[in-house]
């Protein structure tokens, strides 16, 4: 999941799209922390990397136009 995520990311210089990923994976590990449950946790932050995944998917299919 990783390594899509990084390769979609390697397709687009937009700084703005590595700026909402990066601070996305930092909200979502800093909310991972407070899940005691491994299980928990591990399917809260697989559930986070799709979440991102996707939205990079859409992002490629149809990217923001800036004005």
């Amino acid at each position: 999941m990783e390594s899509t995520i990084r390769a979609l990311l390697d397709k687009h210089t937009d700084p703005n799209l590595h700026r909402w990923v990066r601070e996305t994976v930092r909200s979502f590990e800093t909310r991972l922390t407070g899940i005691i449950d491994p299980i928990e946790r591990d399917q809260a932050r697989h559930a986070a990397l799709v979440l991102i995944k996707t939205t990079l998917q859409e992002w490629s299919r149809n990217p923001v136009m800036q004005h």
